[in-house]
């Protein structure tokens, strides 16, 4: 069916749903789903991948940006219902508004499972009218930097009204279970997946026709960050780190991908630290897998973590990555195994460690190998929807006993 920016249920749709024997899962998120993005990126891989023969989808975004136009349908979301819903504040006219219509909708379309990512989403989900066969998740994508101690408190209240709260992980379960005081029982860890056929370590010729199309130097050692231009994501420590690097190290090239708020303060940073010519500024891409190609490492230095997809998805194409030792990062980066880790806000060891990789290509091919190695044990996409798989059926049986 296509997606449609119109909040609305046809009678006709809510008697088929209501006949459709299928798992029927709605997901409910703050954000443009078809923004770029990792916690967009994981939506889209959960909407699409779940067995379409066993599960009936709709996603509901609290946002009216990146929407598919009328009867145009979005080819990442083929055989989901994509709907909009504008909030600005659940406290708000607004707010009261969704509450609304995702009420009516619940009746409407008895769903078995509403799953929330995000506050805006998590507010109205936990707000709802409980319905006894209905399952509720909460989907937490990072570490709550943005929740206030006000916020918190209400989240303290407000989590026993969940099944279960997901997280990618365990850190970010562990910062909840003291923030908000989150009962262990309530607790599922369910890691990101990367798809390690699309994404997967490239051919000599594959780098050399990346840094060609990129404009990089054959014999350039080349640093990478795929992340938005945000204050999380600390990029004015990275320009930092990588001017220090760069002034003994005048063929190291940094390329950063993406976009975000913050685009000209890096400009101008990059101008000032006399940088600018050895920096490649992309915009949001859609074709990361071939970007990554030219790149020799990632580097991430966020001084906030969830559980990155940008590290898994280079990890699985056999690039060493340095991070900042934050929340996630320190699951996934193996610090001098499958990369560097090193201390946030601290652009002298992000040199340092930048270093380390210039004078010896050798530890960052065996890094590279054994992160690759890593994500096809313990990350791939088909063991992350698995998993979800598995959880929604547990707790629909625990529904099912209870209400016996």
């Amino acid at each position: 069916m296509p997606p449609s920016s119109a909040f609305a249920i046809p009678a006709e749709a809510a008697i088929a749903g209501r006949q459709d024997r299928r798992i029927r899962l709605l997901l409910l998120t703050d954000t443009p789903v078809l923004a770029p993005g990792g916690s967009e990126r994981f939506l889209q891989n959960l909407a699409t991948r779940l067995p379409r023969d066993q599960y009936r989808v709709t996603l509901v975004q609290l946002h009216a940006d990146h929407m598919p136009l009328p009867g145009q349908v979005s080819t990442r979301l083929a055989g989901v219902r994509l709907q909009s819903l504008p909030v600005h504040a659940v406290y708000d006219r607004t707010g009261l508004r969704a509450w609304l219509a995702l009420r009516a909708l619940l009746r409407a379309e008895h769903f078995d499972i509403v799953q929330s990512q995000h506050e805006k989403a998590d507010l109205l989900n936990a707000l709802m009218p409980r319905n006894a066969g209905t399952v509720y998740i909460s989907n937490r994508r990072d570490m709550g930097f943005k929740k206030s101690e006000r916020l918190q408190q209400v989240f303290r209240h407000l989590n026993v009204r969940f099944n279960s709260v997901v997280a990618p992980a365990r850190q970010i379960l562990s910062g909840l279970a003291q923030g908000e005081r989150l009962d262990s029982l309530q607790m599922t860890w369910i890691p990101n997946g990367v798809d390690t056929r699309r994404f997967h370590p490239a051919t000599a010729q594959a780098r050399q026709d990346a840094r060609r199309a990129l404009g990089l130097e054959q014999h350039a050692v080349v640093f990478g960050c795929v992340a938005r231009l945000t204050a999380v994501k600390r990029h004015v420590d990275l320009i930092d780190a990588f001017a220090q690097l760069h002034r003994g190290n005048p063929q190291a090239r940094l390329l950063l991908v993406g976009d975000g708020p913050l685009l000209a303060p890096v400009q101008e940073r990059m101008q000032a630290l006399g940088v600018a010519d050895a920096v490649v500024l992309l915009s949001f891409r859609e074709d990361v897998e071939a970007i990554l190609p030219a790149m020799d490492a990632l580097i991430l230095a966020s001084s906030s973590e969830g559980m990155s997809n940008a590290i898994l998805e280079a990890m699985a194409c056999g690039l060493p990555v340095i991070a900042t030792a934050v929340g996630g990062n320190l699951h996934l980066v193996q610090h001098e195994t499958s990369g560097l880790l090193v201390p946030p806000r601290d652009p002298i060891s992000l040199a340092a460690a930048m270093q380390a990789l210039v004078r010896s290509p050798q530890l960052g091919q065996r890094m590279g190998m054994a992160a690759r190695s890593r994500v096809e044990r313990e990350f791939s996409l088909d063991a992350m929807i698995n998993s979800f798989d598995q959880l929604y059926r547990r707790l629909l049986n625990q529904r099912t006993q209870r209400s016996a």
